[in-house]
């Protein structure tokens, strides 16, 4: 194989796409809805504080209209992931044991091992726009620069509830219904096929530790250490799935930053079409009016020669459909 066809953008996007994705708690989930579009905006709408994708119409027609519900429109930018790394001539002087790496297996795996890593960076900053839609605010990679804050732009309040633990009379049951019944309300009739709590270590041990929770955490514990589990991946209690998601990155400044913060706990309900991720089309000419594809991958060759520049990108944009149906609950 020519050195020169390892580095292809189409060579390149489909061996970023075909390697695999590092664990992620949302992404494999599978919660979010993947859409591929051809554009770097998405215009979505707003139907009494639920939002619904808006089909491209003619610009001379009227818009749709379905009694008397307030609509909204609003145009997001899709978010750019790109991410960098260099290939060196020297790297690439190598050859698998026992081959004589005339097939490029050596190399090939050298430029895999590279996109790996860029993959593996661009995939937790997915997870990490993930946990912002369930949270209701999108945040860049700084960890506190607002890229979309959805709250505020269809118009709707978030929803808090603090939990009392260092109280034993706190009634747990009744605070998480209380949230199960809003997060109902606020998505009109969908049903909601299972509820999930995304929750922080400490919020994990306050709910637990609580006098009212104990007994059936004690239970729940005994049986998932008779079956060699972790009880941390999923407690269900008040008919919630509580599971402790306590992942730290660093931000683009080396700076620790969690995906759930300290003390709180993001309720989700699991239904139809509650969260989207829309996927944009690179910015490379290859790319020109076609649907975004979950990566991209391409290399330049260096000054004289000297080796390769390789980018991996993805272009997603992850959202709630429906805002005013995320609750947040903080310990106190």
């Amino acid at each position: 194989m020519n050195l020169a066809d390892l580095f292809t953008p189409s060579s390149l996007t489909k061996a970023i796409n075909l390697l695999p994705k590092p664990p992620s708690m949302l992404g494999d989930k599978k919660i979010f809805k993947v859409i591929p579009v051809k554009t770097v905006n998405v215009t979505i709408e707003s139907i009494n504080g639920k939002l619904v994708l808006v089909s491209n119409t003619d610009r001379n027609a009227d818009p749709g209209h379905k009694g008397n519900n307030k609509r909204k429109r609003i145009t997001l930018e899709i978010p750019h992931l790109p991410k960098t790394a260099t290939i060196l001539p020297d790297e690439l002087n190598v050859q698998t044991f026992g081959e004589d790496g005339s097939e490029g297996t050596a190399q090939s795996q050298v430029i895999n091992d590279k996109l790996q890593n860029l993959k593996n960076d661009i995939e937790a900053t997915k997870e990490f726009h993930r946990v912002g839609a369930i949270s209701g605010i999108i945040l860049d990679a700084d960890g506190t620069t607002v890229l979309h804050n959805l709250f505020t732009l269809f118009g709707v309040s978030p929803k808090n509830i603090n939990v009392q633990f260092s109280v034993d009379t706190t009634d747990i049951n009744k605070q998480v219904l209380d949230g199960k019944r809003h997060a109902q309300k606020k998505l009109g009739g969908a049903i909601v096929r299972e509820w999930v709590a995304y929750c922080s270590s400490t919020y994990f041990d306050a709910l637990t530790a609580h006098p009212n929770v104990q007994k059936a955490y004690a239970n729940w514990q005994a049986a998932e250490d008779r079956l060699g589990g972790d009880n941390r991946s999923g407690f269900t209690h008040a008919g919630v799935t509580w599971i402790e998601y306590d992942v730290e990155v660093l931000n683009e400044k080396g700076e620790p930053t969690k995906f759930i913060k300290d003390g709180k706990a993001r309720l989700v309900p699991i239904t139809n079409d509650l969260f989207a991720t829309y996927l944009a089309p690179a910015n490379y000419n290859e790319a020109v009016n076609t649907l975004g594809l979950e990566m991209y991958a391409k290399a330049e060759e260096r000054k004289m020669g000297k080796g390769w520049e390789l980018e991996a990108q993805s272009n997603p944009l992850s959202v709630c459909t429906a805002p005013d149906a995320l609750v947040e609950f903080t310990a106190t």
